[in-house]
């Protein structure tokens, strides 16, 4: 490509172009001149598409960086949004249990003040270990089945039969404590109905006397020394023999 000359410059003929060169001296360095310029323009050309390519280049960066800060902006503000929603109820329980240095339970443990309900005696408990009649005199409750003994040592209960006249002064003694003392393990049952184990229990725990008038068609609780409970009635006495006759129902223990 070559430069445009001006006017009536590229009219001249070559030769007549050296020759004024040579006529002048010049002619070498106005060619040197003049190739210059074409080097100089011809390197601006090989340039300019480069130039270009880093702006292209350049743009593309910009957009890049420019999409990763909305991307991080955006997950900046997802972050403080959460950080900013309520804590869920377990987060607010967690925390506190934490800051009183509580463990968190996996299940709630019952409070252990709460006040207990009185609990009625099962059936197994009302059922009784031995029930029948017997003699009523030195009997050992705590042997299996009910005994009669040959005096009031070890006697669960024991009768004292005593008659001034024609009126009997017969007594039901409990439990032997020591000498010549008894223990207050024998209440009278004034009820209608036969007692439960519950209700001689609690009978003899509030009304327990050493002893007692007895006569026939009375009911009495009785506790033994292991703890067995029973309900002792007398029946007619037996003017042969010298006793009352009587029937026995014996529970366990009371817990």
């Amino acid at each position: 490509m070559s430069r445009p000359q001006p006017e009536g410059q590229g009219k001249h003929p070559k030769s007549s172009v050296r020759s004024h060169g040579r006529a002048s001296g010049h002619g070498q360095v106005n060619q040197a001149g003049r190739d210059q310029q074409i080097d100089q323009h011809t390197e601006h050309h090989h340039h300019y598409p480069v130039n270009q390519i880093m702006v292209l280049v350049s743009g593309v960066l910009v957009a890049v960086v420019a999409v990763l800060v909305v991307k991080f902006a955006g997950s900046s503000t997802a972050g403080d949004t959460e950080s900013r929603r309520s804590p869920r109820p377990s987060d607010s329980a967690q925390s506190h249990d934490q800051s009183h240095g509580t463990p968190t339970p996996a299940s709630a443990a019952p409070s252990t003040n709460a006040p207990k309900s009185t609990e009625s005696p099962s059936p197994r408990a009302d059922t009784p270990l031995w029930s029948g009649g017997m003699r009523l005199t030195y009997i050992n409750l705590d042997s299996d089945p009910p005994s009669v003994l040959s005096s009031n040592t070890g006697a669960s209960f024991w009768i004292h039969y005593d008659q001034t006249g024609d009126v009997r002064e017969d007594e039901i003694f409990g439990v032997g404590g020591g000498f010549f003392t008894t223990k207050p393990t024998v209440a009278r049952w004034d009820g209608t109905a036969k007692p439960t184990r519950q209700q001689c229990s609690e009978l003899i725990t509030t009304q327990g006397s050493e002893t007692l008038p007895i006569a026939a068609g009375q009911r009495y609780c009785v506790k033994s020394r292991k703890g067995r409970i029973a309900a002792v009635t007398a029946g007619a006495f037996d003017e042969d023999s010298g006793n009352y006759a009587g029937h026995i129902t014996v529970w366990n223990a009371a817990r």
